[in-house]
């Protein structure tokens, strides 16, 4: 029997820009042009080659195609099956304008900044935002006016508090800086806030454009974490391209969302999304010229079409199933954090110890969003939430707690660090996205299956176990065992949290952590200035324990998130200060447990007799300009 083909007919249903890819790909044709692997051929002279075109399949060498094919349209020109896949994705999305960005959300922060900000102009940023708007900060030679994030006792970085977006407030950041020359400007060109945090704390924003609709010309939401916000009632009014400016017809600045599609949504990793709507606000149109020309500052002139189709793809199944995906992401993580409480609750009768989900009490349904609220007499927190911060957490972020903290960050006599139940996990293959001294964070993308949760249910019950065993440290860390044997040898699970808990403990880490931004540093010269340094053989390595009163030349940050607690140009405090004390902090932890240490940036190491030793760049105490 003859079989019918409908794949032509199947093909008409694909989003613009994927469907004319995958009908060019069809029709064979002969290249001759870039890319130089022409359709994978190239690479089958020798067997690694052969294995690498196996692996990944022909499709995706076939797609990876010049941007000289004329029925694709141009990804650099915005015009074609590009323009095409881009209008419909700022229909969906609920922008004017959206551009794809295939080096992600660091690279769409930096075309916002080109198109908005000349040097010299005041720069209203988060001081918990990530390094790529300090980048831009740098790139740009603007001028930071820092907004603080609140302390949080369980080490996490908190959100801005709204009193930060008062007139009075402002003025005041303004004043202080020694860096601003323009004091009496009636407004800051941009204004960034990092949206939703790192660990899920989302902002009203409808009533932040409301508030700074007098204050900045441009609004900047960076929604990397944060790209489905648009396709749940749960999250209305929260996320930068709310319909509210075409509800309320108020009077609001331009605004800007670039979110990382890859993050939490299903494009591939480096895919990101900006989006823009024009606003209200008479005196603070953008010319859309200048942010293409922005754009193409920045893009590759040889795209990765597979890329771009990704981000097409995305935005069909998100018009298509965006609710649903949504919906059960939610339902799944909700249904995971009771499973957390339960377990606590049965282990507590026996009076021992189990993770606690970071989150409101008595959370029953998942349709409320004021279940989720932060509230003021909320102690889960760990923060000072005040009445007009209108702040709700995120359900598909997922912050556990180990034991060894309290909610005003003191520290309990029993503990186990997180980085040992993350190093467990690794290599029980179950990798989570970020951790603190006492947190771990979980993303409950829409992929996260309730198979995929019911496993990590059980690898923490593992863990617990193991602990409750003293299981030895080679049997699940042989590689740092072997690596530090006179340092690991004969110890146990629970011997090491003992350990590594009484150290933290006995310096107090919990309290440094939450003071971080509490006092931000002395800003002795604008960032750009002192990078510049570098480039001028103005600069000199220093060890971490001199670096007080020095101007430092790289942004110092754990990684991730990536939230710089120091900024170019900026002066080391004194060694007393939370920032020093957590650095040296971190060096001595790191000589003390080898194989456990964070990863920083902007931070040199040198290893000598098997202690390892921090080095900062700073500028020269004689040359600083």
């Amino acid at each position: 029997m003859k079989t019918v083909d409908n794949s032509d007919e199947e093909d008409k249903n694909l989003p613009p820009f994927y469907g004319a890819l995958k009908k060019f790909v069809k029709q064979k044709a002969t290249l001759w042009s870039t890319p130089g692997h022409a359709s994978g051929n190239g690479l089958k002279s020798c067997p690694a080659g052969r294995d690498f075109y196996e692996f990944f399949g022909h499709h995706l060498f076939q797609a990876d195609v010049s941007s000289s094919v004329e029925e694709l349209g141009s990804i650099l020109e915005h015009c074609g099956q590009s323009a095409e896949a881009e209008k419909r994705a700022a229909e969906i999305f609920g922008a004017d304008t959206t551009f794809f960005v295939l080096n992600g959300t660091s690279t769409a922060n930096k075309v916002v900044f080109f198109a908005t900000v000349a040097p010299g102009d005041l720069v209203l940023v988060g001081r918990n935002c990530h390094k790529s708007v300090m980048h831009a900060i740098i790139m740009n030679e603007a001028v930071p006016i820092y907004l603080t994030p609140k302390p949080c006792s369980y080490g996490m970085i908190g959100p801005v508090g709204f009193e930060q977006f008062g007139k009075e407030s402002i003025r005041a950041k303004i004043s202080a800086s020694r860096l601003a020359t323009n004091r009496k400007a009636a407004k800051v060109q941009l204004t960034v806030l990092t949206n939703s945090t790192y660990d899920g704390i989302i902002y009203n924003a409808d009533k932040i454009k409301a508030q700074m609709s007098d204050l900045t010309h441009f609004l900047l939401f960076d929604e990397a974490w944060y790209a489905y916000a648009a396709f749940h009632p749960f999250y209305e009014r929260r996320y930068a391209m709310s319909p509210y400016i075409k509800r309320r017809g108020a009077h609001l600045p331009p605004v800007f969302a670039t979110q990382s599609t890859h993050k939490l949504l299903l494009a591939f990793s480096q895919c990101s999304m900006l989006h823009f709507r024009q606003g209200t606000a008479k005196d603070c149109e953008l010319d859309l010229q200048g942010l293409l020309e922005a754009n193409l500052m920045h893009s590759s002139t040889s795209p990765f079409y597979p890329l771009f189709a990704s981000l097409d793809v995305n935005t069909q199944i998100m018009k298509e199933s965006g609710y649903d995906l949504i919906n059960k992401a939610i339902n799944t993580a909700v249904r995971f954090r009771r499973a957390i409480r339960r377990a606590g609750e049965r282990y507590a009768k026996k009076g021992d110890w189990w993770f606690t989900a970071w989150q409101p009490e008595n959370i029953h349904l998942t349709k409320y969003p004021q279940q989720w609220a932060l509230k003021p007499d909320s102690k889960w927190t760990g923060m000072d939430i005040g009445k007009e911060d209108d702040l709700i957490l995120d359900p598909l972020k997922v912050t556990l707690l180990t034991p060894g903290v309290n909610p005003d960050a003191s520290m309990t006599d029993f503990g186990i660090p997180a980085c040992i139940v993350k190093k467990y996990l690794q290599a029980r293959g179950v990798i989570p996205e970020k951790i603190g001294f006492y947190n771990l964070l979980f993303l409950f993308a829409p992929g996260v299956s309730t198979e995929r949760t019911a496993e990590l249910l059980r690898v923490l019950h593992d863990f617990k176990l193991e602990y409750n065993d003293n299981a030895p440290v080679a049997k699940w860390f042989s590689s740092i065992a072997a690596a530090y044997p006179k340092r690991y040898e004969n110890m146990g699970l629970a011997d090491l949290c003992k350990d590594m808990h009484a150290f933290l403990k006995s310096n107090d880490i919990m309290k440094k952590c939450a003071s971080l931004y509490s006092e931000l540093p002395e800003q002795a010269v604008a960032p750009h200035k002192a990078y510049y340094g570098l480039s001028e053989g103005k600069t000199e390595y220093v060890e971490l324990c001199n670096a007080p009163g020095r101007v430092s030349v790289f942004m110092i940050l754990p990684y991730p998130p990536g939230v710089p607690v120091i900024m170019p140009g900026e002066r080391f405090p004194s060694a007393d200060s939370p920032i020093m004390l957590f650095l040296r902090l971190n060096e001595g932890f790191e000589n003390t447990f080898p194989g456990f240490e964070t990863e920083f940036h902007g931070i040199k190491k040198t290893y000598e007799n098997g202690k390892v030793k921090y080095w900062v760049s700073t500028l020269n105490k004689n040359k600083i300009r």
